[in-house]
């Protein structure tokens, strides 16, 4: 932990340090707001800092989103030392998770959810991007292969998610793709069978529908773009007019109802996709920082996770970094 401790006060530095390197290209108002996102990113970098994951606190799945917040963080570096040490920390979490009797017993249990089959194939995808790929890989796969043939009814999205981190794995996914892409929510978004975003004003039900819809939406993004580190599909690009309608709609509408982890979430895919946001981007960017506490977390949240704040400041933070004005076009790499 010391080592990590060191790796993330040097890269806090740098930020600090570049906070007025914001590339000539970008808009003037987001220009100006450069200095404070490099404040707020140093900032909730101290947070995660200062707040590990743990199996006592957050659990696997804490732990494993840990890794891969630094993997993104990572990707959306233009520096080279930034980019080199935030990778270093992904690889070292990554190979500590991996080592963890706690993550063979996840991988070995029995009854699973489809929810933690897509963990597990994520974190063997991720494992093998670190360069050090898990012994339970095989068994990671059969399982999650089989559970993909034998549930008819399984969650489109749930589905999709893990047949793609199959096929990135090198993997046949035993089912369809081009029939799990025309069952996603980004199809239905291009078809226009959508139902609208509620009024900010709805029940508590109707809008964490709305919010349950919006993260799995999330979740084809990255999965279709390896969370920015490929650029969409020709399957994808031929349905980015549409979807970043909908994308600036949806920003705005979490923006609204004050959900700062969601918020962040969708910002982050429209950066992965290019999302042109230049109407939103400004007062979205300032609704982050305005609302950062003085700690660097965003407060409390609603989330079913144990820890109610960590995943919305690895968020925040990260889609706050990705819009510093010093990131690579995704698909980049």
């Amino acid at each position: 932990m010391d080592c990590l401790h060191r790796l993330v006060t040097t890269v806090t530095v740098l930020l600090l340090l570049s906070a007025g390197s914001a590339s000539s290209g970008s808009e003037e108002t987001v220009t100006a707001l450069q200095p404070n996102i490099h404040t707020a990113v140093a900032r909730g970098l101290r947070w995660i800092d200062q707040h590990p994951a743990s199996l006592e606190d957050g659990g696997l799945p804490d732990l494993l989103d840990e890794g891969l917040g630094f993997l993104m963080l990572s990707t959306l570096s233009a520096d080279p030392v930034s980019r080199d040490r935030f990778a270093a920390v992904f690889r070292e979490r990554m190979q500590v998770l991996g080592e963890m009797p706690e993550f063979a017993r996840w991988a070995m249990a029995g009854q699973k959810r489809l929810t933690d089959y897509y963990h597990l194939v994520l974190a063997a995808h991720l494992m093998q991007q670190a360069g050090n790929p898990t012994d339970l890989q095989p068994v990671i796969v059969a399982r999650s292969q089989q559970v993909l043939a034998f549930s008819p009814y399984c969650d489109p999205t749930k589905c999709l998610t893990i047949a793609l981190f199959l096929q990135r794995l090198g993997e046949d996914p035993g089912i369809s793709i081009e029939r799990a892409l025309a069952a996603s929510r980004i199809e239905a978004i291009a078809r226009g069978t959508t139902p609208s975003l509620p009024a900010t004003y709805a029940n508590p039900q109707q809008r964490l529908a709305a919010s349950l819809h919006l993260y799995a939406l999330v979740h084809e993004i990255i999965a279709l773009t390896d969370f920015g580190r490929q650029p969409p599909p020709a399957w994808l690009e031929r349905r980015l007019v549409p979807l970043n309608l909908f994308l600036i709609e949806a920003i705005t509408w979490a923006g609204d109802i004050g959900n700062v982890d969601l918020l962040s979430e969708l910002l982050l895919s429209a950066r992965f996709i290019d999302a042109p946001l230049q109407e939103v981007l400004p007062d979205t960017l300032n609704l982050l920082l305005r609302n950062q506490h003085e700690d660097g977390s965003w407060g409390a949240y609603e989330t079913r996770r144990q820890n109610k704040r960590r995943h919305a400041v690895f968020t925040a933070t990260t889609a706050l970094w990705s819009y510093a004005g010093n990131t690579p076009r995704p698909g980049s790499e």
